[in-house]
């Protein structure tokens, strides 16, 4: 089996880590437009548009606990009754939300893998799953909300998708082979589930950052390791 070359001389932590690869990123994206947290941006428009991008700024700010229809309706300046033309209840909106979530993460996974200073892949997506569990673990926690997922086939897909961008660059990281690729990728998908759970686990913005930072960093060594260490 041929092993990676271990690379020293890098960040120290996770955080770090994430810092450094914003860094390194921040002059392509320069002048570039902002892409949308939300799917399919130029599919919604109007009133939908402005209901789901409040209704991400108050998760976000707030926690799901603060997402009401009439603190959305509010903070977009538009009508109570104009939402209900899109989303049936809150629950609808918050699967939105969800699928949103997923489809965000997936693109950030093939962003980052198709980035060279963040080989091999697998490497790369963990980093991209760690910066979002980092920057948005609201909508993270409500992606994986057990309610939500196990009430919706549509939401359980998207995660499947997610899921298969990540096994594809387990596929490809040598130091697992073939027969272990599949199960592996689970496992450490399961992982990132668990962290969710625990972040969740904390009303809103109150998750100590000492307990994500030790989550993502010994998430890190797990999957950074190689059989040398």
């Amino acid at each position: 089996m041929t092993r990676s070359p271990k690379k020293t001389g890098g960040p120290k932590t996770i955080r770090e880590t994430l810092q450094a690869a914003a860094q390194d990123n921040a002059a392509a994206e320069m002048g570039e437009t902002t892409t949308s947290s939300l799917p399919s941006p130029r599919e919604i428009e109007g009133t939908r548009a402005k209901t789901l991008t409040a209704a991400m700024r108050i998760l976000a700010e707030k926690g799901v606990e603060e997402l009401s229809l009439r603190a959305i309706a509010d903070s977009a300046g538009i009508g109570l009754a104009s939402i209900y033309h899109y989303f049936a209840n809150k629950e609808e909106l918050l699967l939105h939300l969800a699928l949103a979530g997923f489809h965000e993460l997936r693109e950030d996974i093939a962003h980052y893998q198709s980035l060279p200073e963040h080989a091999p892949r697998m490497r790369a997506s963990a980093l991209a799953f760690f910066n979002f569990v980092t920057k948005k673990q609201a909508l993270f926690s409500l992606m994986f909300n057990e309610r939500l997922m196990a009430r919706h086939e549509a939401l359980r897909e998207a995660e499947r998708l997610t899921l298969l961008a990540y096994l594809k660059a387990v596929a490809e990281d040598d130091r697992i082979s073939p027969e272990h690729q599949e199960n592996a990728a689970h496992a450490i998908w399961a992982m990132g589930r668990g962290i969710a759970a625990t972040i969740s686990s904390y009303p809103a913005g109150t998750t100590p950052p000492e307990l994500v930072e030790k989550m993502l960093a010994g998430g890190a060594y797990l999957i950074y390791r190689t059989e040398a260490e």
